[in-house]
């Protein structure tokens, strides 16, 4: 499931990720594309994703919210196509995010706001 660089290799129907908390590691897809299936409280929705972008990282969106508490859904990502992936631990992009300028740092503070009131929104509806 790996290479020599530690890309992640899928298979079409191979599955990245399931969970139903916040992951540890997002990923870079450089090949094919995943579906992404979400449940959001009693909603289901489903994005497909393809090369050059992340999956899995709500999770650092998620780790920003000041109570702690996550929102209650489940998350699943499963190849289309063959994907190459490359994994990328969360707390590497938290690293990249604190070193950011204040601008951008505010400006990703006021983008995490908006994303976590909409899936608030979702998971409650």
């Amino acid at each position: 499931m790996t290479d020599k660089n530690n890309d992640i290799m899928l298979k079409v129907g191979d599955v990245l990720f399931d969970t139903d908390k916040p992951l540890d590691t997002a990923y870079f897809i450089l090949e094919g594309s995943i579906e992404l299936q979400l449940a959001l409280g009693d909603k289901n929705i489903s994005v497909n994703i393809g090369a050059n972008n992340f999956v899995g990282d709500a999770a650092v969106v998620v780790s920003q919210k000041g109570s702690g508490e996550s929102p209650s859904y489940q998350g699943r990502a499963v190849a289309l196509e063959p994907v190459k992936a490359v994994p990328i631990p969360i707390q590497d992009i938290q690293r990249e995010i604190e070193s950011c300028s204040p601008l951008l740092k505010a400006w990703f503070a006021s983008f995490t706001g908006r994303v976590l009131t909409v899936i608030e929104s979702l998971a409650h509806k």
